[in-house]
């Protein structure tokens, strides 16, 4: 499915800072973008980056419950969010289920738990490129940790040569499928 011939999706790193500036419209847009890069079809493409935004505005919604101290719906949003990741997987024609992966790391992340958000990111990784790329799959694992990490410190230029870097490592394997929904 991939067209693996494309460059990194340029404006791959800029989805965290839409998701913090809460330009959900523009964050679906930059989502589908990518999608459109990796080669598929704009209806795909669309359908992907439309979910994905409304992934991420579900886990606002948990993080939002969780500071209000009602675990019951904060998991509940994280349901709901891993559900629209798993649409995006649907559309995508994904063979292996990343979603609950990527909502879990997203929940620990909130909750500071960096051994879980580590085993998510890496699980959500490995799922997708296989054990045959195992060490592919550890260094996605780094890059997006440090995406994490850098991003917190408001580092748009570190982000951005992370990103690079991720996407650089994934699109030389040539993958299956898209381990990183958004």
């Amino acid at each position: 499915m991939f067209d693996c011939s494309v460059s990194y999706p340029v404006n791959g790193y800029q989805i965290y800072w839409l998701h913090d500036a809460e330009e959900f419209a523009q964050l679906a847009l930059a989502a589908a973008t990518i999608y459109m890069k990796l080669g598929y079809t704009q209806q795909q493409a669309e359908t992907a980056g439309n979910l994905i935004s409304q992934a991420y505005q579900l886990a606002d919604d948990a993080a939002l419950a969780q500071k209000a101290g009602n675990f019951d719906k904060e998991i509940q949003f994280y349901h709901q969010a891993k559900d629209k990741l798993t649409q995006v997987e649907t559309t995508l024609v994904y063979q292996t289920s990343i979603a609950i992966h990527q909502m879990k790391w997203w929940m620990y992340f909130r909750h500071k738990q960096k051994l879980q958000i580590l085993l998510h990111l890496f699980l959500q990784n490995f799922k997708a490129v296989g054990l045959i790329n195992l060490l592919t799959a550890l260094k996605l694992t780094y890059f997006l940790m440090e995406i994490g990490r850098v991003h917190k410190s408001r580092d748009l230029e570190t982000t951005k040569h992370n990103a690079i870097k991720y996407w650089t490592e994934l699109l030389t394997i040539k993958p299956p499928q898209y381990p990183y929904l958004g």
